[in-house]
Parts: C-alpha cells; structure tokens; sequence
C-alpha cells in the first residue's frame, strides 16, 4: 500500500448517488475537484438545487461538493445533510480523499480493504457499518486526529487537536464538552470535517500506531457491545453460526480448539461470549480459567452472586457471567460465559431440527476443547456414531425412559453394532433436561465415570445425539469407541 497523501485537487469526496443506506453498495466512484486557494476559498454554487440544503448550515460545502461531482442526493430530490454516517462510509471517504481507491474483491463487504489499511496502520475503529449508525463526533474525532498525527489520543486529546489545529469550532462552543463528541455524525459534518483536514494536512500519517493496551475483559479482543462486522473483522468467518432458543445466535469459532470461542450476537451486536480455552480472559480483575470459586467469591462478594450444581453466576450491571466449575479439580473455572440482558430479547424461531443440530455440534466442539486445553488427542467426529447417538436420544424421548439400556435391553454396544461399528473400546455418555448442551457438558465432566469418557486416551471416535420431548424435555447421548 503507497502512503497515503492528498490529491493536488483541494479535497476529494465520495459520490453518493443513492444517499447513505447505499453509500458503498460495491465499488464506490471517486470525482476529481479543481483546486482552490486556500481553505476557506470555496466558490459557493446554486444552492437552491435540493430543498433542504438551501438555508444549511454547510449548504456551502455541500453545493461545492456536488458542483465537483463529489456528492450527489438521494433519488426524491433531497440532499439529506443531517442524516447519520456510519464509520465505514466516513473511514472510505478519509482514505479515499487521501489516494486510497483500493475496491474489494468479488464476495468481499467493500468496506474491508479500507479497514484492512486502517487496522494495520493501528488505527482507532469501532467497527460500524450498520446503517442505523451509532458513529459519533468523537470517534469520528479520535480517527481523523490518528490518521493525521500518527500519534495514539484518547477522544478527548483528539478532539482538542481539532481545536487547536483550527479544523473545528465546535458544535456549541470552542471547547471539548462544545465539541458535543456523544453526538452522531451527520453528513454535512463529515463533508465538512474531510474538507478542512485535506486543507490542513497534505498526507495522512505514515506512522503505525503503537498497539493499544490488551483489554483482558475482551475474549480475542471481542467484548460484550462490540459489532457482528468487528467480529469477523477481527476473528475472521466463523466455522459455524448456531441459532440458540434464546434468539440470538452463537457464532462459533472452532478450527483451532485451543482457541475455541463462541461470541453470540443478536442483530448487529455482541450480546454474549463462551470460551473453556481463552486463559488470558479476565471476566474481572484475577478471575480467570483457573482461579478456584473460592478465590473468585473473595473478589465477587460472597453476597453477589448464586453458586449452582457446577456452576457460579453474578450479575455486574446488565450482564450475567457464569463460571463453569471443575468439581473434581479443587473447584477450579473451567469455563466462562457472559450474556448481557439484551441476548433475551424476543425468543427465537429457529425449528426444533436446527436447535437438534445446533446442540448436537456444540456437544462434540466442547468435548474437543476440553480436551485441547488438556492436551489430549481430539475427537474424530464419527458418522455412524452420531446415528446410534441420536436414535438413543429420540427413543428415550418417545418411550420417556431414561437408561443406558433400552426397553427392549439392548445396550449401547448393540445399538453401535447395528449402524456397522465395529470397535477395540467403546462407551457412552447420557444426559437429560440440562439447558443445553453446555450444562450438560459441565454435568458430565463433574461426574467421575462421564469426565473418564470425555477425557480418554483410549478412545478416538465420538458421535453426539440430541432429541427433545419425553419426560425431561431434552436428551443428550454421545457414542464412543476406536476402531
């Protein structure tokens, strides 16, 4: 990537044609302006061209763009000068005012080459490309001052530059708090802030920032408010994307189970995350997998939070965390899952068969990452396994009996021999009414003969089967065995 610097035109701004919802759709166009003479040099156009740009505060800036053909309005006519701008949009009008026309390639979101740049280069990003924008002054502040400088700033020193640097008087007043940073961005304000700071700097920056302090209460840097788009951006495409009873859904990182994480989103926001592998995850200062009940209870508050079967739970604010406990192992956490009050909001409409999946795939994920974190060889996900396990399931669902051995006595090892395994060792693991297949997992390996199960060295193959109904409501079976 060259370094970024102005064009010899006085400023360049993205066209859009179809307003903000369709800012980008693909490959964004970029229009060449004459220069001017200076800064405050703007030969004002006919303003009079859309009805609500007429009177406007920026109805200057916004008819000289247009004039350069560097914006357009919006198919009825309007301009719409106070509609929000999300960080995508504005992050491509930065870069591209500066020379950076990159366009994404084919099955690629076209804003992921501008945020490629701007997260090598260390910038400050929240992540934003909803276009119900929740993009403020201030970030939009903190990445124009970053950009420029090279320098890491918080908000508030970023936007005193601003005012130093003469690049804006503020909303209210000449000061930070005038500066009204919690407000939301608007189109005419990012035409304009764009326009004075390619007045004012010739080239962004080549200066990487240096690294932001690591948040520890952030799973792989993804915490609880954070978008779906830094998500992936950050993690890349989950293996899998789960819709939970809950309605919303976990998506699910497991090609590396000694990194396995699960972040649930709802809509366009985090609102939950799981992880029994992430060691540098603190969900409070000291509280990590590892620590023991005891040790977290001290830090909790033993009159903040509820200790269950193999499992304690607090509340700090809106969000629940949940530590998994290793009965068997001095009562260490061995698993953490936070969900924020907003992760049950209207339930969701997922069928009973993708819940039946959904469940029996995160059964096998939690086995594996149990057994990573321990360093012991992981399951091979077995096919056949998986149909002798779900049909034990379904049938002590329909029959409402809860055994190893089925009402016509047939045992686990007659019903893996009648879907053609044939084994050197083999076992099986059941479960019934736990939530979901997380409590069922933790039941397991807090019961010395399951946790055996889970954890064997001698056996190689596991196939998982969920089925709901019965007596219980859910059944859970995992099928053993080595060839």
């Amino acid at each position: 990537m060259p370094r970024l610097s102005r064009a010899r035109t006085t400023i360049i701004f993205l066209s859009v044609v179809l307003g903000l919802a369709a800012l980008f759709p693909s490959q964004p166009s970029l229009a060449q302006a004459s220069p001017s003479t200076g800064a405050n040099a703007i030969t004002a156009p006919n303003t009079d061209k859309f009805p609500d740009t007429k009177n406007h505060w920026a109805s200057t800036y916004i008819a000289w763009a247009v004039e350069q053909n560097l914006a357009a309005g919006y198919e009825d006519g309007k301009f719409r000068p106070d509609r929000n701008i999300n960080e995508a949009e504005f992050l491509a009008l930065l870069l591209r005012a500066y020379g950076n026309n990159e366009t994404a390639a084919a099955g690629v979101p076209w804003y992921e080459p501008y945020y490629s740049y701007a997260k090598q280069q260390g910038w400050p990003l929240i992540y934003d490309v909803a276009d119900n924008s929740s993009f403020r002054r201030g970030q939009a502040a903190l990445l124009m001052a970053s950009a420029a400088t090279g320098k890491r700033l918080t908000e508030k020193e970023a936007i005193q530059w601003l005012l130093d640097e003469k690049l804006t008087t503020g909303r209210t007043a000449p000061t930070v708090t005038g500066f009204y940073p919690q407000g939301t961005l608007t189109r005419a304000e990012a035409l304009t802030f764009l326009y004075r700071l390619s007045q004012h700097s010739e080239r962004l920056s080549p200066t990487k920032l240096p690294p932001e302090a690591a948040n520890p209460a952030a799973l792989q840097g993804i915490a609880i408010g954070d978008t779906l788009a830094k998500t992936k951006m950050v993690l890349g495409e989950p293996q899998r994307s789960d819709e939970t009873k809950e309605g919303f859904t976990w998506q699910v990182y497991n090609d590396d189970y000694s990194r396995f994480a699960m972040i649930g989103t709802r809509g366009s926001k985090v609102v939950a995350l799981f992880s029994n592998t992430a060691a540098n995850w603190e969900v409070k200062p000291k509280i990590k997998l590892g620590t023991t009940l005891s040790e977290a209870i001290a830090i909790i508050g033993s009159k903040n939070g509820h200790e269950n079967e193999f499992d304690y739970t607090f509340v700090s604010g809106s969000i629940t965390t949940t530590l998994f406990i290793d009965r068997l192992d001095g009562n260490r956490i061995i698993g953490i899952m936070q969900t924020d009050s907003s992760a049950y909001g209207k339930p969701g409409n997922s069928s009973s068969s993708t819940l039946q999946g959904n469940y029996e795939q995160l059964s096998f994920d939690l086995a594996n990452a149990e057994r990573s974190r321990r360093g012991i060889s992981l399951f091979t996900q077995d096919t056949k396994a998986s149909k002798s396990a779900r049909a034990h399931s379904q049938d002590m669902a329909d029959r409402k009996y809860f055994s190893h051995d089925n009402p016509d006595s047939q045992s686990p090892f007659d019903r893996m021999k009648a879907q053609g395994i044939t084994y050197r060792s083999a076992a099986e693991n059941i479960a019934a009414g736990q939530t979901d297949s997380m409590y069922a997992h933790y039941s397991w390996i807090n019961s010395p003969g399951h946790r055996s199960n889970l954890l064997s060295k001698n056996l190689t193959r596991l196939g998982t089967g969920v089925a709901f109904g019965g007596y219980y409501g859910v059944y859970y079976t995992q099928n053993f065995y080595t060839p």
